[in-house]
C-alpha cells in the first residue's frame, strides 16, 4: 500500500519549508532579477511562515469511513509514494467503498487553484455522504497558507449537487 499523506504541519515539513530548493551553485548561475526575486521570497517566508496547508488529493487518497478516491478528471497527474502517476481529484469526482457504494467531492479548493471551471479536492474535502478525504498518496502538491492570509471564501465549502 502506498504511503499516506495528511494534512499535519510537523516540524519536519516546516524545517523543509524553510530549506531554499536552490543550492548556492543555482543562485550564483541565475541573472541578478531572479536572484533578487529569490531573496525577496524568502524573506517573505521567513516574515510570514507556513501557518497551515492543505494537500491535493488524487487518485488513491483514503476517506474516514474507509473509501478511496476512484477518478481525477483534472487531466494533471502527480507521481505517488510508490513511483506511479497518478490524477489529481475534482470537486465532482468519485469516492468508492468496499461494499461497492459510490459518493461524490462536494467541496475543494474553490477559486484558489482550478481546473476546467471545478476546484481541486484536497485532504479536508468533503463527500455527499458526509465523509473526508483524510490522507493522499502524494507529498508534492500542497496549498499553503502564511502568516497574516486567508483562503478564499469558497476554500472548502460544499458546492451545489
Amino acid at each position: 500500500m502506498d504511503t499516506q499523506y495528511t494534512n499535519a504541519l510537523t516540524p519536519d515539513i516546516l524545517a523543509g519549508m524553510d530549506k531554499s530548493p536552490f543550492s548556492s551553485i543555482d543562485i550564483a548561475a541565475m541573472s541578478d532579477e531572479a536572484r533578487e526575486l529569490v531573496r525577496e521570497q524568502e524573506e517573505y517566508l521567513h516574515q510570514y511562515p507556513v501557518t497551515a496547508l492543505w494537500r491535493q488529493a488524487t487518485v488513491g487518497s483514503l476517506t474516514r469511513r474507509g473509501g478511496v478516491v476512484s477518478s481525477g478528471r483534472s487531466g494533471g497527474q502527480v507521481v505517488n509514494s510508490s513511483g506511479e502517476l497518478v490524477a489529481f481529484s475534482l470537486v465532482g469526482d468519485e469516492v468508492t467503498y468496499p461494499d461497492g457504494s459510490v459518493a461524490t467531492i462536494v467541496s475543494g479548493s474553490g477559486s484558489s487553484i482550478s481546473s476546467n471551471g471545478k476546484g481541486y479536492a484536497l485532504v479536508g474535502s468533503v463527500l455527499s455522504n458526509g465523509d473526508e478525504i483524510i490522507s493522499t498518496p502524494q507529498d508534492i502538491a500542497v496549498l499553503c497558507c502564511h502568516a497574516g492570509e486567508t483562503m478564499p471564501d469558497d476554500f472548502l465549502i460544499v458546492v451545489a449537487r
